[in-house]
């Protein structure tokens, strides 16, 4: 696998997710519009977590996840469930902003191992990592879609 390339996409994925954020303010960012079931917040927080957790979880690396972003952050959760504190944007944003530089330093060299466990049909470290970047996208476009919805 080609590591360079990998790690050069994640960087161009992730600087477009941080552009999306210019000027967002923290209350447009908890907005929930109709027909929608997460906000910005939850969406940007989940980017985060969800790249982190499967790493972990599936590619068997130590990759640490601030445990409550696994409860605020995780599949299946929402913004109307949340009872504590959440992240400020500019904590999800430092984040999310050093996110690609540590999933390098602690990847680098091992994007051919074999996975823990298989992540659906993706049996190493490389095609899961490469995933991530998929399953960003996909929520660049629900965050793009949130802000038309609230204009």
């Amino acid at each position: 696998m080609n590591e360079e390339m990998i790690f050069k996409q994640i960087n161009l994925v992730r600087q477009n997710t941080l552009n999306e954020m210019e000027g967002l303010s923290e209350e447009q960012a908890d907005q929930m519009p109709k027909g929608f079931r997460n906000t910005i917040r939850w969406n940007l927080g989940h980017i985060y977590t969800v790249q982190n957790a499967l790493l972990a979880r599936f590619g068997g690396k130590d990759i640490e996840i601030p445990p409550h972003y696994i409860e605020l952050f995780t599949p299946g959760t929402t913004p109307t469930d949340w009872k504590d504190e959440v992240p400020s944007l500019d904590e999800i944003r430092q984040l999310l902003e050093e996110q690609p530089e540590k999933l390098k330093a602690s990847l680098v060299g091992q994007l051919d191992e074999e996975a823990a466990k298989p992540f659906k049909s993706l049996s190493t470290v490389g095609e899961i990592l490469n995933f991530t970047l998929y399953h960003e996208g996909m929520h660049l476009g629900a965050i793009k879609g949130l802000k038309k919805a609230d204009s």
